[in-house]
């Protein structure tokens, strides 16, 4: 069995709850608290989703565009990319200044 969407008062159909997130983080920029989202979907789209709906949504649409927490989503320590970019800075830098870089910020 097909479950449609509910349809808006114009006929439209109505975004996801997914979807609806999705609008308010790209609306509101940064990264915005569940409950100031809340207020934004609730104003916008007449629909009251609770925090914690948000805040799931929040988390996978962050984590699928690579934009969660502090490694950014991704898994484990070092990856090839971060070798890669050491590398690039040897051959820029030389060993010596990025040895130094590293004294710097540790």
């Amino acid at each position: 069995m097909i479950v449609a969407r509910p349809k808006s008062e114009g006929g439209e159909k109505k975004p996801s709850q997914m979807g609806m997130v999705r609008v308010a983080l790209q609306d509101m920029g940064g990264d915005p608290k569940p409950l100031e989202m809340q207020s934004h979907i609730k104003d916008k789209f007449n629909v009251e989703l609770p925090a914690n709906i948000i805040s799931n949504y929040k988390s996978q649409i962050k984590r699928k565009n690579g934009t969660a927490g502090p490694g950014r989503g991704r898994r484990g320590g070092l990856q090839v990319e971060d070798f890669e970019t050491i590398r690039g800075l040897v051959r820029r830098l030389g060993a010596e200044q990025v040895k130094r870089l590293v004294e710097v910020v540790a």
